[in-house]
């Protein structure tokens, strides 16, 4: 769980917390040390992630981000999580399948084409285990041969026919995310029931 402020597009502070059992709480401890260095009628904006991910804990960021955003007279913007490995760092190839973890050892991932200067879904996010996600993308490095794997850990079972970038994001990866672009008024949550994949 973590925290950024900018000024001006620069980071100016960051805060993290490790997420002890999938719990939302920590995230007031990071908001008060926040709000104890910066006063929130000087934000501008207010950025989120909007998923995918679980119903409660993205409701609960959105709400908080919205409380921030009235408190603050701020604009409010969210951004999905893949466009923040995207953001990560730079990526030559055209055609990206990006993933991040879940809960269960499972993974979010979804196909991504560059299209002028940004990343564009090719297709529909998936949800399985790292098999699935492997074979995923072994299935369109047939269609794309210079297919790349964009991942927010390191895979046990990547081997030498995966071309692969790891990149651990954090909320300043949000921001990037943002000012690359990738941001959007839309505050509607991504949702995706992992009870039923």
């Amino acid at each position: 769980m973590s925290l950024a402020v900018y000024n001006k597009k620069k980071l100016v502070k960051l805060i993290k917390k490790k997420n002890r059992n999938n719990k939302i709480e920590g995230i007031f401890k990071i908001l008060k040390d926040c709000l104890n260095d910066f006063d929130i009628n000087k934000f501008s904006q207010i950025y989120f992630s909007s998923g995918p991910g679980s119903f409660t804990a993205l409701r609960s960021i959105k709400a908080i981000s919205q409380a921030l955003a009235l408190s603050s007279n701020a604009k409010l913007l969210s951004t999905s999580s893949f466009s923040l490995l995207l953001a990560s760092t730079q990526i030559k190839e055209k055609i990206v399948l990006v993933c991040f973890k879940s809960t269960n050892n499972n993974f979010f991932y979804q196909l991504f084409e560059r299209i002028e200067k940004k990343f564009k879904p090719k297709f529909s996010v998936n949800y399985g285990d790292e098999n699935q996600l492997m074979n995923y993308y072994l299935k369109k490095k047939k269609d794309y041969n210079n297919l790349l794997l964009l991942s927010s850990q390191k895979l046990k079972n990547l081997n030498s026919k995966v071309d692969s970038i790891v990149r651990e994001v954090d909320a300043s990866h949000l921001g990037l995310s943002i000012f690359q672009g990738y941001g959007s008024v839309k505050t509607k949550i991504f949702y995706h029931n992992t009870y039923y994949a």
